[in-house]
């Protein structure tokens, strides 16, 4: 027979997984600014690689909030479809996370910054991008766990 404490960290599991659920409207309005911000670069210069880019940014947070949701709610009540649903993670945040290297070579050049990596990952645009890459692959693994 469940606890009070059980109770209560089963409800608690519950709304955070409706908060990962209802953050993305706001994670999908964000996401449409942004779109809307690369079909206008395009007149400056963009290419379709920016899209290609966006799309996998947008679909690893997407994922990171929808999967997390379901779990954290309950939803994903079979051992393959939660092992399945953290790999996917795993595999698209790491996806991500090169090509953030790819696009932070492209801007140290474009910058000119000679200097070496480890200068270019203090500034802040750079290392918290990367965190959060890092924070995905971490989800995808705790989503993994039972």
């Amino acid at each position: 027979m469940p606890t009070s404490s059980e109770d209560s960290k089963y409800t608690l599991e519950y709304v955070f997984g409706i908060f990962c659920l209802l953050l993305l409207l706001p994670t999908a309005i964000l996401a449409f600014g942004e779109y809307r911000n690369i079909i206008d670069y395009f007149e400056y210069g963009g290419d379709f690689n920016d899209i290609i880019s966006w799309i996998l940014y947008t679909a690893t947070i997407f994922s990171i909030l929808f999967i997390s949701g379901l779990k954290f709610t309950g939803n994903i009540k079979s051992n393959t479809v939660r092992v399945g649903s953290g790999i996917f993670i795993i595999l698209l945040s790491t996806v991500n996370l090169i090509s953030r290297i790819s696009d932070f070579d492209e801007e140290r050049k474009n910058l000119g910054f000679d200097d070496s990596w480890l200068e270019f990952l203090y500034w802040s645009s750079t290392h918290e991008t990367l965190e959060l890459v890092f924070l995905g692959i971490v989800i995808g693994f705790f989503i993994l766990k039972r």
